[in-house]
């Protein structure tokens, strides 16, 4: 089992994508994919991932053959290891094929708001698109 195991590395500046780390842990039941968020000041900056990329798409490192993964690549890696998600694979996979994945994949991840933690005060934020 620990050779499925990946590390992905989300915004954890974005609302959305915290909401999926938190539906994402409850159903890895076998522990095989670990959330890092990529703006924790303690990520080793030795991923050789600029952070204009982890900006930009979600980014998986799978640790059997250290290769690195993103975007829709990403949630079909992930969606392989939860056991509950494994129905939506082919889909995923089609849709990549096709070539639909990574467009909706982007589409998704340019729409959603960041907020910039530390930069909110008495009640407003400033949002970044």
């Amino acid at each position: 089992m620990k050779s499925l195991k990946i590390i992905v590395f989300y915004d954890n500046w974005c609302p959305m994508c915290i909401g999926i780390k938190g539906k994402i842990e409850k159903l890895d039941w076998f522990h095989l994919v670990d959330m890092v968020g990529f703006r924790d000041k303690k990520i080793d900056r030795e991923l050789n991932i600029p952070v204009e990329d982890l900006e930009n798409r979600m980014h998986a490192i799978i640790l059997r053959n250290g290769s690195i993964v993103s975007g829709i690549n990403a949630f079909i890696s992930i969606s392989w290891r939860i056991p509950l998600s494994i129905p939506f694979w082919p889909l995923l996979k089609v849709l990549k094929c096709i070539g639909l994945g990574q467009i909706i994949y982007d589409y998704i991840a340019k729409s959603r708001s960041v907020v910039p933690v530390g930069k909110c005060n008495e009640g407003s934020c400033n949002l970044k698109n």
